[in-house]
């Protein structure tokens, strides 16, 4: 088959219909309910997950994918030149060191196609609009090196910005200190955050969770690249996101607006009626 063939993580929450678009391999990271493990995209899906954090009182866990995991979904690729997997920040998983060392045990078999491993620095949505520029160059027959040169110029433009609508699971999975979260709950207040430098940063405080999503406008109005591909992303919250894509078409009519779910292993932290948006500055 030759030319190279892109994997990433089911934490990037890439859409099912760009997979299948422009053949891009997931490799499922595990969520954990009661000891019982579902593969992300395979055994479970955001809505089902939605539904079961309703009924219990503790967080599900989450696990990146183990070492058999990637050699297991990298051997697919077999008939391929080269393999690139472009792998969820590494300050936040050891997903990047996991798929390393699998690319390190299949080279030492023999293993065909040469693996790459790269690190986007990057989450969900916005881990997704880094999938799909290096699907994209695979498909029009770019060499794994010619892809990574091409996301390490554009890493930094990759924006991401989104708000939760409760602190409570970030407090619940210990992503932000307990006396901030209940203040911030009980007060009315919802941080927008942003995603740089491989981890989140707060970005702005609104006192209410409506002005704060009609703010992630503001975000895109400033500095988005007009008329390119714009990801919103929900945890549960459709009627939220869709007013947003309809406020970025506003400004924006040329922009191609993608609405899908937040996935299980990031959804889990975020928790219900998060919103989010990725776009290229």
């Amino acid at each position: 088959m030759g030319n190279c063939k892109v994997f990433t993580n089911s934490v990037s929450d890439l859409p099912s219909c760009y997979a299948q678009q422009y053949n891009i391999g997931i490799v499922p990271d595990i969520v954990i309910v009661k000891g019982k493990e579902y593969f992300c995209t395979i055994d479970i899906d955001p809505p089902a997950m939605y539904g079961m954090m309703r009924e219990m009182e503790e967080l599900p866990g989450t696990s990146h994918p183990n070492e058999y995991i990637y050699t297991d979904c990298f051997r697919t690729a077999q008939a391929y030149d080269e393999i690139l997997c472009i792998t969820v920040t590494s300050i936040m998983s050891g997903s990047y060191s996991t798929a390393s060392a699998a690319a390190r045990t299949l080279a030492e078999e023999g293993f065909g196609p040469r693996i790459h491993v790269y690190d986007s620095a990057q989450v969900s949505c916005g881990q997704t609009l880094m999938v799909l520029e290096a699907a994209k160059m695979a498909g029009e027959g770019k060499s794994a090196q010619e892809i990574i040169r091409h996301l390490d110029l554009i890493k930094n433009k990759v924006k991401v910005y989104f708000v939760m609508r409760s602190l409570k699971n970030a407090k619940k999975g210990g992503r932000v200190g307990e006396i901030k979260c209940l203040a911030a709950d009980l007060l009315g207040i919802h941080p927008i955050l942003a995603f740089r430098e491989g981890t989140i940063k707060e970005a702005r405080l609104m006192h209410s969770f409506g002005k704060a999503v009609l703010h992630l406008r503001q975000y895109y109005r400033k500095s988005a690249r007009r008329g390119g591909k714009v990801l919103i992303y929900h945890a549960d919250n459709e009627p939220d996101a869709q007013r947003l894509k309809e406020q970025v078409l506003e400004c924006d009519p040329q922009a191609d607006v993608h609405v899908d779910w937040i996935g299980p292993a990031i959804g889990i932290y975020a928790g219900e009626g998060t919103i989010g948006i990725a776009f290229m500055e």
